[in-house]
């Protein structure tokens, strides 16, 4: 009787603990189990393929899905993308990750398909050149019974790469995305979501990425709540400018012909992927700056385009997804990338040499006709030419702030919201923690502000936000904000949080995040990225913009 007993117990011992496998259209995936912050256990699925390799022939071209596969697929590998990375934390190394990379990783409380958990999806940021998705953890949100999905895409090169034509449209990251959004769309019942409600969400590049997401006509029906953090698609540093001409460079870099394209793509497609994703070097001028080479471009040449269109045009004329929507900013956004400069060599060198390198900074090194002159504007604006130093850090930080983010992230999130019936909602983050992106970047605990990506973290763990009693108060509220959102389209975490007017002549309004005992509905009518000041430089792409008398509502 005992041997009888103790072989039942080790019986059910060994189905407890069993892998969990979830059978898909395309084959059978095994997971692991793992646990949340709170000991609760949960299901991950690491590395399950949503493309086949783009690699070979299928390197710069559009992702397809995979084909189906025998046996079982051990989904227990992150992966990640190749890139030029100028900062990483895994070592001296410039390029990372491998070309096959076009894989999600699903956590999820349960495999039960009659679950209809709510689900949430991360796109990461990375100015579309670097960082992958494993890099958000699931061990806070997850204790909210919810499914949650991160994803790569092609990045640098490899994934933006256009030859403004048939060739290569460009896209192909964003493409990635979608595809990868399907796959979800299809797949995330059997891993105990619902496919009908699906929350995007990502910060900067993946900010901006939601919002292509929201605007572009092949996105659509692929999810029902969306929210950008520190990124919309607008933002300067967003779109390509001479896109072929910088496939040029990298061709030339790696030792292929450029007068005939299709011979200059055939000869990209048989070089070492390391070797084009080094490339990218040759284009960031300062440093790593112009952080952002590759990116998004109207590829009204395709046969199915992202955007037909200008993101701008396409807004105004309202040809956008009405969904609810979130949009944020932090207090000290510049300080990606200004940390990086907070060494007093890296400031003199700024001031000193201040019309040569702030355009590359700035990203405006190919849309202005006389840099000279937009360069001494912005100084005279914001420093009223006094030196760059520690001293002046902080209104060196606001001109970047404002260039980079939040002059665009309220002008598109102004359009948006009047273009559409659902909720837009704003929020302002000026919650310093123990801890700061900008740490690992100034090798030092300091407090100079509160970080692109800071808020991020207490929702996905990025940092270690759970140290203190303030920051796990803070965590709570962050994820507080994001599950409510997902489950009704409203973020209930108090009543004083309004969606943005449908009138662009109405004061913004946002909630601001003081404390996680500290917050409070804002509204606002200046100080709002500066953005009269930023849409009236001679800068080509301010043609995309408002017609005067709406910019001024601005």
């Amino acid at each position: 009787m005992l041997r009888y007993l103790l072989v039942l117990y080790f019986l059910n011992v060994v189905i407890c603990n069993a892998p969990p496998t979830v059978t898909l259209p395309s084959g059978t995936v095994e997971g692991f189990i793992g646990k949340t912050e709170n000991g609760q256990e949960i299901f991950k699925f690491e590395g399950i393929p949503y493309a086949r390799p783009p690699v070979g022939d299928l390197r710069f071209e559009e992702s397809v899905p995979p084909k189906p596969w025998k046996g079982v697929w051990k989904a227990n590998t992150i992966f990640k993308c190749m890139q030029y990375n100028h900062y990483s934390p895994e070592g001296p190394e410039k390029v990372l990750g491998d070309e096959d990379c076009l894989y999600v990783n699903v956590y999820t409380p349960t495999v039960d398909t009659k679950a209809k958990l709510d689900v949430l999806v991360y796109i990461h940021g990375g100015a579309f050149m670097f960082n992958h998705g494993g890099q958000t953890l699931p061990d806070i949100v997850l204790d909210r019974n919810v499914v949650f999905v991160n994803l790569n895409y092609r990045l640098g090169p490899l994934g933006f790469l256009s030859t403004e034509d048939q060739y290569v449209p460009g896209n192909n990251g964003i493409k990635d995305q979608m595809l990868a959004l399907k796959w979800i769309k299809d797949n995330v019942e059997s891993f105990g979501g619902n496919p009908e409600s699906i929350t995007i969400s990502g910060m900067s590049a993946g900010g901006a990425s939601v919002h292509t997401h929201l605007i572009s006509p092949r996105s659509k029906g692929l999810f029902s709540k969306a929210i950008s953090q520190s990124g919309v698609v607008t933002n300067a540093w967003v779109f390509m400018e001479n896109p072929l001409n910088k496939t040029q460079t990298i061709a030339t870099s790696v030792g292929c012909p450029i007068d005939v394209k299709k011979d200059m793509m055939k000869c990209l497609k048989s070089k070492p992927a390391r070797q084009i994703a080094y490339a990218v070097k040759n284009l960031q001028v300062w440093l790593y700056n112009p952080f952002s080479p590759f990116g998004l471009v109207v590829d009204k040449w395709a046969k199915n385009p992202v955007f037909p269109e200008h993101p701008y045009q396409l807004l105004k004329k309202g040809l956008v997804q009405d969904l609810p929507w979130i949009t944020s900013f932090t207090s000290s956004e510049g300080l990606y990338p200004a940390a990086d400069f907070y060494f007093e060599d890296y400031l003199e060198h700024i001031d000193q040499r201040w019309n040569e390198v702030m355009p590359y900074i700035l990203h405006y090194n190919e849309v202005a006709a006389d840099l000279d002159d937009v360069s001494a504007r912005i100084r005279t604006e914001y420093l009223q030419n006094k030196p760059v130093s520690k001293q002046t850090f902080p209104q060196f930080v606001e001109i970047l702030s404002d260039r980079l983010f939040i002059a665009d992230i309220v002008a598109a999130t102004r359009l948006h919201a009047s273009a559409i019936k659902s909720p837009v909602y704003s929020y302002f983050f000026n919650y310093r923690g123990a801890h700061s992106k900008t740490e690992a970047r100034i090798l030092s605990t300091e407090n100079i502000g509160v970080s692109h990506g800071d808020d991020t973290s207490y929702v996905f763990k990025t940092l270690d936000v759970l140290s203190t009693k303030d920051d796990r108060a803070m965590s709570k509220l962050m994820v507080d904000m994001f599950v409510s959102f997902m489950k009704t389209g409203k973020p209930n975490v108090t009543d004083e949080w309004v969606p943005q007017s449908k009138k662009q002549s109405d004061p913004w309004v946002q909630l601001r995040i003081d404390s996680p005992y500290k917050l409070h509905k804002e509204e606002k009518t200046s100080h709002l990225g500066n953005a009269d000041f930023w849409h009236a430089l001679p800068l080509k792409e301010n043609h995309n913009l408002e017609p005067q008398d709406a910019k001024d509502e601005l």
